[in-house]
């Protein structure tokens, strides 16, 4: 609570003052009544724990002077007062001359005085009690009469048998007095809540932050701060190069055997250094701070889930594909994926992020197919609140800006709309996006991966897909082979999709048969990938025993594709229908590995 203290000059004020802290009711304030006179130990005693001080005449004069961080509320004389002082004066004492002695803070005209009152009044100005009584001696030698005062010039008057009348201080002087305290004390309030609040933003920070002076002397400095370096500025001492370069820069500085960031930020008061914020991140913060964030985007899904290693096969195309892909992670510049429905595109924007040294960074997956123009728009780019009829409070990042210093993954690049394809140029040619109803321009830092299973030089033949746009796209293309012209890797990829659903049914896996492995092998997977794991999911749910038969595929191949069976290797070789060389490329394995396995099935050559 605020506390007051009310200075009273002389005793009978004690009840109108208190009477009137009464009438203001719960304030939020404490007051306290004390009658002092003059310059004395009590008020010095009076003052000490006291936020504001209610005074008048040289006692607010000294507590000005004595304790300036104190609210200081002087009770002022209104014009009213003083010339009832002189009027009552006149007529008491019929004085040629009249001297009003009081504090500096006292403004009155004198000669207007004279006029009104017909009797000659002197100003002598006072600053404590040695001068009131220098003043009233000197005004005596010059011929004055009499005198207006305060309460200390009324008691040297008395010991000096001069004529006198004390300016009392009337009822307005005291209620305003009191509003005014009120009012202090809630300014005073609210100003100690924030400092509070912001100290304990500073002490919670975990960086050290310190604010110095032209000269180096610390202003300010959180908990942090004085942890790492204490009062010795001598542990970053680059302090005095931000204040006369006044530009802004970081260092990294071995503080207390931890590597640190320090940056310092020079402060300009009339255009000239006048000095310096410094922060310091700690790589223990920095780690800390660093694994909080990588566990929120995980948690919001903007993180890569897969790597290289969870590209299964050995086959020379994905062998080549991997290695070619691996090159793209070590640059920034933009990477075109291609390929047929599910292949696998996304799968290696994940890896070529999660391989990049962006990898720490947020990465970003968008399925543009799924989104119409407008709802794309807002979603990549944000919007401000009011933009649109249901716009949120505040408005909404974008997803751009959700991966700045990331990478954005954005599928079925052929299906966005050529409005949204012109705002997606200007991002890749000027690195700035925005938002939706906004007028401010805001920098993103992203690298961009685009994947599709359309020709996109057709659609570009056919205006329906900017070329400026495809090329910015395609500085990096990667072109990922089918399923079938992936050889052994589909028997690869097949056994692993039966492990993991085996797995996760609390069975052990099924073995394929070998007619089951050459139809899977013959077949032409128009679904690569995501095809070959749904028939392996489905062939654990359905059958039981400890091998899967070709008529087992094919009962999965009739229900899943509505398509006649497919024909076994044996068929296809002994009908003559294909030729060895023929079937050999088909099926994307060599002749020798063809001749292999029809060899291990009785098969002639």
């Amino acid at each position: 609570m605020i506390k007051a203290l009310v200075c009273i000059p002389y005793s009978e004020l004690r009840e109108p003052y208190e009477k009137c802290i009464r009438q203001l009711g719960e304030s939020g304030i404490s007051f306290e009544v004390r009658h002092i006179i003059g310059i004395r130990e009590a008020l010095e005693d009076a003052v000490a724990d006291k936020d504001i001080v209610i005074a008048r005449g040289i006692t607010a004069a000294m507590v000005a002077r004595k304790w300036p961080s104190k609210h200081l509320i002087e009770i002022e004389l209104t014009g009213y007062d003083v010339l009832h002082a002189i009027i009552a004066c006149r007529d008491r004492y019929s004085p040629r001359r009249i001297a009003i002695v009081y504090a500096e803070t006292l403004r009155c005209d004198a000669a207007m005085l004279s006029d009104l009152t017909g009797v000659d009044v002197a100003v002598r100005k006072i600053s404590d009690e040695i001068d009131t009584e220098r003043a009233i001696m000197d005004s005596v030698s010059s011929g004055i009469d009499a005198f207006v005062c305060g309460r200390t010039g009324a008691t040297i008057c008395d010991m000096k048998g001069l004529h006198y009348v004390p300016v009392d201080v009337g009822k307005e002087a005291i209620e305003r007095s009191v509003t005014d305290a009120a009012a202090a004390a809630k300014t005073m309030e609210y100003e100690r809540s924030k400092s509070l609040l912001i100290r304990r933003l500073l002490d919670d920070n975990a960086d050290g932050e310190i604010s110095v002076d032209a000269d180096g002397n610390i202003i300010e400095e959180n908990r942090m701060a004085r942890r790492l370096i204490g009062e010795d500025m001598e542990n970053i001492p680059e302090w005095k190069e931000a204040l006369s370069s006044g530009t802004a820069f970081e260092k990294v500085r071995m503080i207390n055997n931890l590597p640190c960031i320090v940056r310092y930020i020079p402060v300009f008061q009339s255009g000239s250094p006048a000095g310096v914020n410094i922060v310091i991140q700690n790589s223990e913060s920095l780690r800390e701070s660093d694994s909080k964030i990588r566990g929120e985007l995980k948690d919001r899904g903007f993180v890569a889930r897969y790597s290289f290693s969870d590209i299964l096969g050995q086959s020379q195309k994905l062998l080549d594909m991997k290695a070619k892909a691996r090159k793209f992670s070590s640059v920034e510049s933009s990477v075109l994926i291609t390929g047929e429905t599910g292949t696998g595109k996304e799968l290696f924007a994940h890896s070529i992020h999660a391989s990049s040294p962006r990898s720490w960074e947020p990465f970003v997956a968008v399925n543009c197919a799924t989104l119409p123009g407008g709802l794309l728009e807002s979603e990549l780019f944000g919007y401000v609140e009011g933009a649109f009829s249901g716009a949120l409070r505040g408005g909404k990042a974008g997803l751009f800006e959700i991966a700045h210093k990331g990478t954005i993954f954005l599928d079925e690049i052929g299906e966005i709309p050529l409005d949204v394809q012109a705002k997606l140029l200007r991002v890749l040619q000027e690195k700035e996006i925005r938002r939706i109803g906004d007028t401010r321009v805001r920098h993103v830092d992203v690298r961009i991966i685009a994947a599709t299973n359309v020709d996109i030089r057709a659609k570009v033949r056919e205006g329906l897909f900017r070329s400026d746009l495809y090329y910015r796209l395609s500085v990096l293309d990667l072109s990922l082979a089918p399923l079938r012209e992936r050889g052994d890797d589909i028997l690869v990829l097949a056994r692993m999709f039966l492990e993991r659903y085996a797995s996760k049914s609390g069975r052990k896996a099924p073995s394929l048969s070998r007619e089951a492995q050459s139809l899977l092998m013959a077949y032409s997977w128009p679904g690569n990938i995501r095809e070959l794991r749904n028939i392996c999911e489905k062939g654990i749910v359905l059958f039981d025993g400890p091998e899967i038969t070709a008529d087992d595929i094919r009962s999965i191949l009739s229900v899943e594709q509505g398509a006649e069976e497919q024909p076994s290797l044996e068929e296809l070789a002994s009908a003559g229908i294909i030729k060895k060389n023929a079937l050999a490329r088909e099926l994307g394995i060599s002749r020798t590995t063809l001749w292999r396995r029809m060899k291990e099935n009785g098969m002639k050559r």
